[in-house]
């Protein structure tokens, strides 16, 4: 087992060869609160789809806390995201909506979701 942060602007074969750990090996990719600028997801998108073409069966949970507002265009809300996802081919399905804990920060709910490779 190995695991490996990965910068969504840069790619990834080149950040898995100075690491010595292959990501595109991996079963599971774990993405929380990754995604908070509009201009972060695309490179999010690209690179987690990396990931999952890499092994057959590969799965992303992705959690995050939405603190965008509808008319932002600078912050990124979950469902650009999902967007981007389901626009690139993939499955993306809420697993767990969490109240928000707001002694922790503003915010509003926490979102849990799989994304899967459909094609």
């Amino acid at each position: 087992a190995a695991c490996m942060a990965i910068d969504w602007t840069k790619g990834v074969d080149e950040q898995a060869k100075a690491s010595g750990v292959d990501p595109c090996e991996c079963d599971v990719v774990l993405a929380a609160e990754c995604v908070w600028l509009a201009d972060l997801v695309d490179p999010f998108v690209q690179t987690v789809l990396r990931l999952l073409r890499g092994r057959a069966g590969c799965v992303c949970y992705c959690v995050y806390r939405d603190r965008a507002k509808d008319e932002s265009t600078t912050f990124a809300g979950m469902q650009m995201v999902v967007d981007r996802f389901e626009g690139s081919g993939c499955a993306v399905k809420l697993l767990q909506r969490l109240p928000p804990d707001l002694k922790k920060g503003p915010g509003n709910d926490v979102l849990v979701y799989t994304i899967n490779l459909t094609r």
